[in-house]
């Protein structure tokens, strides 16, 4: 078995290398190297994560080579010294008298002169450099500070949206479904850390005491080479408490620490002048605690009147192909169509535009720039660098947006594909632009909004409007079509405002397509009466 000691090195040696890559990468971006990679989207893309995992098994594979490595050095060196003992045992008692016979005193001197210089020269030579230079070349693959930093705000969205205890998820629960997982004592730390940064000092407490109550004795020195010590955890956990105004429990967690005790007085008159200061609120994601209760399985859509029926009648090619249709909403107006899409189309459709697929920001056409209030990829096709065989399905697909809406959609009418993965989401918005952007001049604005569902998503990833109280679960082969105007004057309507929901079990994808009003002017005649009102 490996000594702890070499275990340490080991892992010191791991930290030390990653924090090398991760500078490294850093400098060379600021060189402006002319090499580019494309980044990667551990958070938002499957495949992403899939590559960490097996990345994850090499270094897990190689670590056990290096641990080989050692324990080969380690098992000579016993040798060694079990062979040294058998001369000293006989020796014991009777130094004298073995000392004075020429075969034990010759081969000593001999002995302490070469052998200890040999082996020290062993003992220096360099073991598993083949496993140390593999650790050095992939953790340039290891994900950076900010990808990391993403990953935490994700379950951090989950916990939130969700309203998941730091005991629920450290026992792998979330919304009373058991994952076969849980987290680690360093795992929630970081969230407790997270949450202090941001002002959350109640729940950064909840989270830091179960870190401490995770920590096992035997864990210590993993912990300690990981760069986790008790004594940070119990500090953290005393200035939480003293941002709550919590002196008093504060001094008890202090003094719950064996080399904190007879500091804590000065500890705490220092965490009482130097009080944090949270991180703007600009800087952190956007939790409406309305749209986060009826994100949650415990929203039940309240019954209605309305019915399902079959649409024969939009399009002169629904008399051959009725489709079927759930009426949500009257006013406004918010359908689901069912069965629109084949397997094989949305087969089709997901693999022609996954080469292009990357992270998306908000707006229209707006495709490269990350950003808290929506985290997910996407791609707008039919795009000139997508495959020729995917030309066909997007027409099909614009057909039929024109059988389900009646209206008119342009030959060259792009749809835009979003992936989200654990965590993610869509703030609540608006479709409609409000002329906020120079496209609305040339085309109007968003009439209407059409959205294919291409999958299901085990768990969450709901689309939420809050102002009607309307949750629609992400389900494979559904689309949900609304009007974000009123039909009659072309007013905004802000009863529209909606949202996803974080994503926890799966990935989320979804088409969608925007209808601009000036297309519909010879079917629906618009008109700008100066000022825009707004029905509420």
């Amino acid at each position: 078995m490996l000594p702890l000691a070499s275990m340490q090195v080991f892992l010191q040696a791991l930290l030390m290398l990653a924090s090398a890559a991760v500078q490294s990468q850093s400098q060379s971006k600021t060189k402006g190297e002319t090499s580019y990679n494309p980044p990667k989207e551990f958070v938002t893309s499957m495949a992403d994560r899939m590559e960490l995992l097996l990345l994850d098994r090499q270094l897990i594979s190689n670590l056990v080579q290096y641990a080989e490595e050692l324990q080969k050095k380690v098992d000579v060196l016993r040798r060694f010294a079990k062979a040294m003992r058998i001369p000293l045992k006989g020796a014991k008692g009777r130094e004298e008298e073995y000392l004075s016979n020429p075969l034990h005193s010759f081969p000593l001197i001999r002995h302490m002169h070469e052998d200890w210089r040999h082996l020290e020269k062993f003992m220096r030579q360099p073991v598993g450099q083949d496993q140390i230079n593999f650790l050095k070349n992939k953790a340039t693959k290891f994900p950076s500070v900010e990808e990391t930093e993403d990953a935490t705000e994700a379950i951090y969205r989950i916990i939130r949206t969700y309203d998941v205890g730091p005991g629920d998820l450290v026992h792998g629960i979330i919304e009373g479904v058991h994952y076969n997982s849980s987290i680690s004592v360093i795992d929630c730390f970081s969230l407790g850390k997270l949450l202090f940064h941001w002002g959350e000092y109640g729940r950064a407490a909840q989270f830091l005491a179960y870190s401490l109550d995770l920590v096992r004795p035997e864990h210590y020195s993993v912990l300690h080479v990981l760069g986790l010590t008790s004594s940070e955890v119990f500090m953290l956990l005393a200035r939480c408490f003293v941002e709550l105004d919590q002196e008093a429990d504060a001094r008890t967690t202090l003094m719950g620490h064996p080399d904190l005790a007879e500091h804590s007085k000065r500890l705490l008159n220092f965490y009482t002048s130097t009080r944090h200061v949270p991180v703007s609120e600009e800087m952190k994601p956007i939790l409406d605690e309305e749209f986060n209760q009826i994100c949650r399985s415990s929203h039940q859509n309240k019954p209605s009147r309305l019915h399902c029926r079959y649409n024969a009648t939009t399009t002169p090619f629904l008399r051959l192909a009725p489709l079927r249709m759930e009426e949500l909403s009257l006013d406004p107006y918010i359908v689901v169509y069912h069965n629109v899409l084949s397997d094989a189309e949305i087969a089709k459709v997901e693999r022609v535009a996954e080469p292009l697929l990357k992270s998306i920001g908000v707006g229209e056409m707006d495709n490269s720039k990350k950003s808290k209030v929506r985290t997910a990829l996407g791609a707008w096709i039919p795009d000139e660098n997508m495959h020729i065989s995917g030309w066909p399905v997007i027409q099909r697909i614009v057909r039929r947006i024109h059988d389900m809406t009646g209206l008119i959609i342009k030959r060259g009418q792009v749809v835009q594909l979003i992936k989200y993965g654990y965590g993610g989401h869509y703030d609540t918005h608006f479709d409609y632009l409000n002329d906020s952007l120079p496209i609305t001049q040339a085309l109007g604005d968003r009439m209407a909004t059409v959205l294919f569902y291409l999958n299901d998503v085990k768990h969450g990833g709901s689309t939420v409007f809050p102002v009607l109280q309307l949750k629609v679960p992400s389900e494979r082969g559904k689309v949900l079509v609304w009007y974000n105007m009123h039909g009659e004057t072309h007013d905004l309507d802000s009863r529209t405002l909606h949202g996803s929901c974080p994503v926890i079990d799966g990935a989320k994808t979804v088409l969608s397509c925007w209808i601009h009003e000036w297309d519909q002017m010879f079917i629906q005649p618009t008109y700008h009466p100066g000022n825009r009102s707004f029905i509420t």
